[in-house]
């Protein structure tokens, strides 16, 4: 709504604006101080909400430590990384192992081939496979719904050697439908769908068949009609044929590798293809070689030269015969240390901002400011009334309060059901909320004992914290889940819509008084000025009785 212009005071030399706008401060007074009410009631959310998230990154912090790779981390090494590497993982034991000697690496299959064209030249990348001597693939299809045409893609290479077959498998007669070589599609001749669940076979685009492993089947690989070398190279190189393909055009050479290493890892094609990669056809398949080695005294053979040893990942690098390399693993009590006192750490900053804003100093003369004080005050004077006024928002606060509480006992209330009975409780191996309860529960770690409580029985002290029952972590997440619970019903989660939580819905209630309060001061300042209007237009008609009676008389002497 625009203001409307007025000139006051023309009349009565009096300024009516001022007179106006000093009455209407009055006025305000109610509607200030529901909007401080209001400010402060954000002010005292959003310090909820803070806490909301430092709880929510508490609970996270829970979570992430609770998986078992944090308490069981392995440091790992080698005495010869160059012929063999190690990778302890964290079920492997204390331990040390020999690999006394590796008299063989596992390798992969691989297979060179010269593939020629129908005349018996080099390919190139270029060369059609349709000019190879290919076995011819066959496609199958089968339609999901039901259709009144049906495009069959890729498209045959003639229409006589569609077959079609009902869901049930009867063969559908050739003369009852038709295909439209130029549009790709099958049509039923009385005009009649094709159900679901049809299936059509028909000969399409080229195919290599290969066997990869001694107990597998042959593989089809297909392309399409108008493929290249190049696409048939791309095709073999696919993510489910086993192999890897590179063609070298110069030479006209094919090298196939197999992707798995061992013995029991083969190539191995189909006749047709033999033919179009000369091959022999007599010829064996190819196959790969599994590596052998010593383990402490013991021959071992596997088809990879990545093995699992003691649950320690270990890769045969180099073959050697003498110069044992030593394997050990051990637990990395520095890396345990550090996850756990990362989560401490992330337990005390909760605190931390729990106590400061329980204990934080409630400055009750500092009010929310006014629109009106905030034009007065410079943007530096704003700032420092403002950090007085949000001040202690939640000082003293039942919810914070207990909340801090439970967190604080969940750390007394932990133990474990072991038989050694210097590591039943946390206190016991270097973690306790300490005597100066002041400090509102914040842990005190007591780095020697806890790293020697890792080295001594790094299980104990993973049940301490994860056991489902009685484990610290459990505890800590679901009390920060109760808190937050509790906090969001009051404050709102970010970004909740008003009617959601209580001080939303207050704060709507305020805006609504205010609306009110607002349309009642407009009615009540349009009412003052038009009482002044009236002022001024009476002195305006006395002022000019005024002149006509000076005149009059004037005129009469």
């Amino acid at each position: 709504m625009t203001t409307p212009i007025r000139f006051g005071g023309l009349a009565s030399g009096i300024d009516t604006d001022t007179i106006i706008k000093q009455l209407m401060q009055a006025e305000r007074l109610p509607v200030d101080k529901l909007e401080q009410k209001k400010q402060t009631t954000e002010w005292k959310r959003d310090a909820y909400r803070e806490i909301n998230r430092s709880l929510m990154t508490l609970r996270n912090s829970a979570v992430d430590l609770m998986f078992s790779r944090n308490f069981y981390a392995k440091t790992s090494s080698s005495s010869d990384d160059s012929r063999v590497s190690v990778v302890a993982g964290p079920s492997s034991g204390n331990t040390a192992i020999q690999i006394e000697s590796v008299s063989k690496l596992a390798t992969a299959a691989t297979q060179v081939v010269i593939p020629k064209d129908k005349n018996g030249v080099n390919v190139t990348n270029a060369t059609k496979i349709a000019d190879m001597e290919l076995q011819v693939a066959t496609q199958e299809i089968k339609l999901e719904t039901a259709v009144k045409e049906w495009e069959i893609t890729p498209k045959p290479k003639a229409a006589e050697s569609i077959v079609l077959k009902t869901a049930s498998g009867d063969t559908i007669a050739a003369e009852l439908y038709t295909y439209n070589e130029t549009t790709g599609k099958l049509t039923m001749n009385d005009g009649s769908d094709f159900a679901a669940g049809t299936t059509s076979t028909y000969e399409s685009g080229y195919q290599i068949q290969i066997r990869t492993s001694v107990d597998g089947d042959f593989k089809t690989i297909k392309v399409s009609e108008d493929a290249t070398m190049q696409d048939l190279v791309a095709a073999l190189n696919g993510k489910d044929t086993g192999i890897s393909a590179f063609f070298e055009p110069v030479s006209g050479k094919m090298s196939i590798t197999q992707k798995q290493t061992g013995e029991n890892q083969i190539i191995e094609f189909d006749t047709t293809t033999k033919l179009a990669f000369r091959i022999a056809d007599t010829s064996l398949p190819i196959k790969g070689a599994d590596a052998e080695f010593v383990v402490n005294g013991i021959d071992m053979k596997q088809s990879s030269n990545t093995v699992t040893i003691d649950n320690m990942t270990v890769t045969l690098k180099s073959e050697f015969a003498s110069g044992a390399v030593t394997l050990s693993a051990a637990t990395d009590t520095q890396k345990v240390f550090d996850n756990i006192k990362g989560f401490v750490d992330k337990y005390n900053e909760t605190i931390d901002l729990m106590n400061k804003k329980v204990k934080e100093d409630r400055f009750r003369s500092f009010a929310p400011l006014t629109q009106a004080q905030r034009g007065e005050l410079s943007e530096d004077e704003i700032k420092k009334w403002e950090e007085k006024a949000m001040s202690g928002m939640l000082r003293g606060d039942t919810i914070v309060r207990s909340a801090m509480d439970t967190l604080r006992s969940k750390w007394s209330m932990t133990a474990s059901s072991t038989n050694d009975d210097t590591m039943k409780q946390l206190f016991q191996i270097g973690l306790s909320t300490g005597a100066d309860f002041t400090n509102g529960g914040k842990i005190e770690l007591n780095e020697e004992k806890l790293k020697a409580a890792i080295e001594k029985d790094p299980d104990q002290v993973y049940q301490l914290f994860t056991n489902a029952e009685s484990g610290l972590l459990p505890q800590i997440r679901d009390t920060a889940v109760s808190s937050r619970s509790s906090i969001t019903r009051i404050a709102g989660a970010d970004g909740a819509g008003a009617p959601t939580y209580s001080m939303g819905r207050e704060m709507t209630a305020i805006d609504t008084r205010i609306q009110r309060l607002n349309d009642l001061l407009v009615n009540k300042e349009n009412a003052y000025y038009r009482r002044f209007a009236a002022m001024e237009t009476a002195m305006n008609q006395a002022n000019s009785q005024a002149a006509s009676l000076q005149q009059f008389l004037g005129g009469g002497m």
